[in-house]
């Protein structure tokens, strides 16, 4: 199917376009802007063939806290500088708590995303311009809660499909899917270039915005058919969408040079850290093994995190057509002998 509403979708990019074109008082104070029309806001699972009668299906309750997840991450980001949920008191979290309205057994599934953008928005307000909080609150709102946004998006999956996979069959089935029109293209596409230029912040809302939609998408998979926000997946859509890449991964290994911009260990199934490649400004999420939480690895790790200082590491990097897949952290390293750090003769 082929989304009709480009008119929804040009609107949304004007309302962003005119926060944009808004000067920024002096000081950086922006006015208090008004989410009381949001009522809109939140992410509709419907499911016409459910196949159990029950409050909620797991596929679609672990979608849901993949969401939650990244909305606390992207507030303790806002807030402390780290994307770390730890960073977060109780109170805080019930502020940014999402609420599932469930009805129709386990048909009719909505996720209430007002009150915690709100308050997601007033912890950002002081932390970035106002001007800023709020173009960020609007994107993410219309990128995960926009029918047009996840046609967009699935076009936009489709599109990477067709070039990882092989399988005569997979792509004749691949190239007659058709999910956004152009309009809605090239808002998605315009939204994300307004959401990267809102910096850290911003970019980190993509992450909410992709992490949500792979996880509903998933879920999609379960069901036989699927209404994610309006837009109807099938089951063999949806698995079509995640068929995993038949090319063969290239894997290198490299030391270099990077810095630490997060570490999350809330969750000890979870362990991540980001790096940042400072030549190319590339980041690097990586799930941690526990293993490298003990000693000196540990030290060297949290000492580059909290001094914001250079750390030499290991890395094992896994490529398809020159497109990194994975990376994997497999220790740090001192810095070689032979080697100046350009990012220390940065600083």
């Amino acid at each position: 199917m082929v989304g009709s509403d480009g008119a929804a979708a040009a609107a949304a990019v004007a309302r962003i376009e005119s926060l944009l074109a808004r000067p920024t008082p002096s000081g950086g104070i922006f006015e208090k802007f008004d989410l009381s029309e949001w009522d809109w806001a939140s992410v509709h699972i419907y499911l016409p063939e459910p196949e159990i009668q029950s409050a909620i299906t797991p596929p679609f309750m672990e979608a849901f806290l993949v969401l939650q997840k990244q909305l606390y991450q992207l507030a303790a980001l806002a807030t402390t500088g780290l994307a770390d949920v730890g960073q977060l008191g109780d109170a805080e979290r019930n502020e940014l708590l999402l609420s599932v309205v469930v009805t129709g057994g386990s048909s009719d599934l909505v996720a209430q995303l007002k009150k915690p953008l709100e308050s997601l928005l007033n912890r950002m307000v002081g932390k970035m311009t106002g001007k800023q909080a709020a173009i960020v609150i609007v994107c993410l709102g219309a990128l995960v809660a926009s029918p047009w946004a996840f046609c967009a998006w699935l076009d936009q999956t489709k599109a990477v499909k067709l070039e990882e996979i092989k399988s005569k069959e997979h792509l004749a089935a691949l190239q007659a899917m058709e999910f956004a029109n152009k309009e809605q293209s090239e808002a998605f596409n315009r939204v994300i270039e307004i959401l990267k230029s809102q910096g850290e912040v911003g970019k980190r809302a993509l992450d909410v915005v992709t992490q949500t939609n792979e996880a509903l998408l998933k879920a999609a998979t379960s069901s036989p058919k699927t209404s994610i926000n309006d837009v109807e997946v099938t089951r063999s859509e949806a698995e079509l969408l995640r068929t995993p890449s038949r090319k063969r991964a290239q894997q290198k290994i490299v030391q270099q040079e990077v810095k630490v911009v997060d570490i999350n260990t809330t969750d000890p199934l979870d362990l991540q850290i980001i790096l940042l490649d400072p030549f190319s400004e590339t980041q690097h999420r990586i799930k941690l093994k526990d293993d490298l939480f003990a000693g000196e690895s540990r030290r060297k790790l949290f000492d580059a995190l909290e001094k914001r200082t250079p750390l030499w590491v290991e890395l094992a990097i896994k490529e398809i057509d020159g497109e990194v897949r994975s990376v994997q952290l497999l220790r740090t390293i001192e810095r070689p002998a032979d080697l100046v750090s350009d990012a220390e003769g940065d600083n």
